[in-house]
């Protein structure tokens, strides 16, 4: 290790019980820089974090800061020395509200001629936090949530910003702000520690990697080597490595996803795969909950009423086509051909399945939340703008399970040709949406969406 590393690990072993997960874990991270903690779940990665902050005491080895031992210090007396931390599931305080979660625990900076994070800094850095600033926190939704971990974090005004799952089960719009975010606060010199699944925006922000594997670091070095490595990416990341088009992304770039080509078909795929035509389905309802996204600022305005009409056709879109349409594939014909392969993936399939289910009953509260709007006033719209906004949120995050986590289990376990028949099995079942196609309601709705919104996710 370097003897100018802010942060070193050296040695680590730590555990639960009689489960030991690390077994000599050795990272650093230098002033001003960004480091990474990259592997598959399970193999030590946030034991490291608990252990870093005095959440878990370790068995042996060491972790330094700026050369003193800081392991076996309770997580407070860690926190005043500098270190900042956005755990895992945000951990927000959800009866304070989002101002009272920011300044409870401000600290000021140790040095005065650095330019402090105080409460308006952080409204710069998420607008959308000043915006909500009198809700609680359980009134958040998950990105607005992680959005104020980070805040909250800030406020202490750390040396180091550690981040576990920094971007996890957000949409790809929240992860885009995120991203950017963490590359202003790179820029203004604080050094970051980052967990998370998204390697390629990782690649642009990230001066080095290291990659976690049963609790001992594999491989460590920067992104052109880890680019380089497609070794690395297969077997440690279970990825082919970025394309050339993604190696070149900016780092607040979310990752990309594949374009919908619009044609006659509309929604519908013109060929191909069962996964071809769920990317281009997830691309037309992104744009459906983009320009949900768009009513809802409009109506957040001064005396702007909600568009009724717009938003009541928007939802009969959700009923039809996801409903009717585009979950019936997944479930009858996806993920049980993913079972008969492989239980890897159960969980996460059991998971989405409740989601479906829970989403369609939160679509039937925002059809009767608007209906209670047209016969209200500004009370029954500011309830509807905030459950349609917690409804939006948790669609997203589910697009974003299914894509970042189901998705690669699936090509992974299931042929091209496997896809290409699963897709001609479904297209050979009765149509369930009778008069009305999933092409001609899509085309409908998005003639009707405000501009810019379009097909695919709102660019910066």
């Amino acid at each position: 290790m370097s003897a100018s590393a802010l942060l070193e690990v050296d040695g680590l072993e730590a555990g639960y019980g009689k489960s030991q997960v690390l077994f000599g874990m050795a990272i650093g991270v230098q002033p001003g820089c960004c480091s990474t903690l990259l592997g598959r779940n399970g193999m030590g990665k946030s034991t490291t974090i608990k252990s870093i902050m005095g959440l878990l005491k370790p068995a042996r080895g060491e972790v330094r800061w700026k050369g003193q031992p800081i392991q076996g210090r309770v997580p407070y007396a860690i926190a005043r020395l500098g270190l900042g931390l956005v755990p895992e599931g945000r951990q927000i305080f959800p009866n304070l509200t989002v101002r009272e979660n920011l300044v409870a625990t401000a600290v000021k900076p140790k040095d005065k001629a650095a330019s402090p994070w105080t409460l308006e800094r952080v409204h710069q850095l998420f607008p959308r936090l000043a915006e909500r600033g009198s809700n609680f926190g359980n009134q958040l939704s998950g990105g607005e949530q992680q959005m104020l971990a980070i805040g909250r974090a800030l406020m202490t005004n750390p040396e180091l910003l550690i981040l576990d799952e920094a971007t996890e089960g957000l949409s790809p719009l929240i992860r885009q702000e995120i991203w950017a975010a963490l590359a202003q606060i790179k820029a203004e010199g604080m050094a970051i520690l980052i967990v998370d699944k998204n390697l390629v925006p990782l690649l642009g922000l990230a001066d080095r990697h290291h990659i976690v594997e049963k609790g001992t670091v594999a491989w460590t070095g920067s992104s052109d080597e880890l680019r380089a490595d497609k070794a690395a990416l297969r077997r440690y990341l279970s990825v082919d490595g970025p394309s050339p088009e993604d190696a070149a992304a900016p780092a607040a770039a979310p990752q990309a996803a594949r374009p919908i080509e619009v044609g006659a078909a509309g929604a519908e795929p013109t060929g191909g795969t069962l996964l071809d035509s769920l990317y281009r389905e997830h691309r037309t309802i992104t744009a459906v909950l983009d320009a949900a996204s768009q009513l809802l600022r409009d109506a957040a305005e001064p005396g702007r009423p909600l568009d009724v009409r717009l938003f009541r056709a928007i939802l009969h879109y959700f009923d039809v086509f996801p409903e009717r349409w585009h979950h019936p594939k997944e479930e009858r014909f996806l993920f049980p051909a993913i079972r008969e392969r492989t239980n890897e993936a159960d969980e996460v399939l059991e998971r989405l399945t409740r989601q479906h289910a829970q989403g369609d009953k939160a679509l039937r509260t925002l059809e009767d939340k608007l209906g209670q709007v047209e016969k209200g006033g500004a009370t029954e719209q500011a309830q509807f703008l905030d459950a349609a906004r917690v409804f939006i949120d948790r669609y997203r995050d589910h697009l974003d399970i299914e894509e970042q986590v189901l998705m690669p289990i699936a090509r992974r376990v299931l042929p091209r040709s496997e896809w290409a028949r699963i897709e001609e099995q479904f297209r050979q079942r009765p149509d369930p949406l009778a008069m009305e196609s999933p092409a001609t309601l899509v085309r409908r709705i998005l003639e009707l969406a405000p501009a810019p919104i379009g097909f695919g996710p709102a660019r910066a």
